[in-house]
């Protein structure tokens, strides 16, 4: 199975960070610049598994993720995205049985990555 594993960031996260290093940035303007890099393609956006917010990661290496689904860790936010031939395979197969337009991008499995399990 072919996978690729990032870990995202929130918000939050990017907030401190940039606090922690000097920056003082308004979350106003951290919210408002994550969402002009998720438009023009910069950023990847995933609704949190993990809290109520967003977790965004780089689109450098996108991986077609039209194409397949994604899994999320409930403990870290690492994003792995699952673009192996059966899984792919398999979902087109249920969409064309039940007549499903289904939006890969926006799919996910969630549980704990291989990292936190151990």
């Amino acid at each position: 199975m072919q996978t690729k594993m990032e870990c995202g960031f929130t918000a939050g996260e990017l907030s401190a960070f940039l606090k922690e290093h000097g920056v003082n940035v308004n979350k106003t303007t951290v919210y408002r610049n994550l969402d002009k890099m998720t438009e023009n393609g910069t950023l990847l956006k995933h609704k949190s598994v993990v809290s109520d917010g967003f977790v965004y990661q780089s689109a450098k290496e996108k991986n077609n993720c039209e194409e397949h689904i994604h899994f999320h860790c409930c403990n870290c936010g690492a994003v792995i995205h699952l673009s192996d031939e059966r899984t792919s395979e398999y979902l087109k197969s249920i969409s064309r049985e039940l007549g499903l337009q289904i939006n890969l991008s926006l799919s996910s499995l969630n549980g704990v990555c291989p990292k936190c399990r151990t």
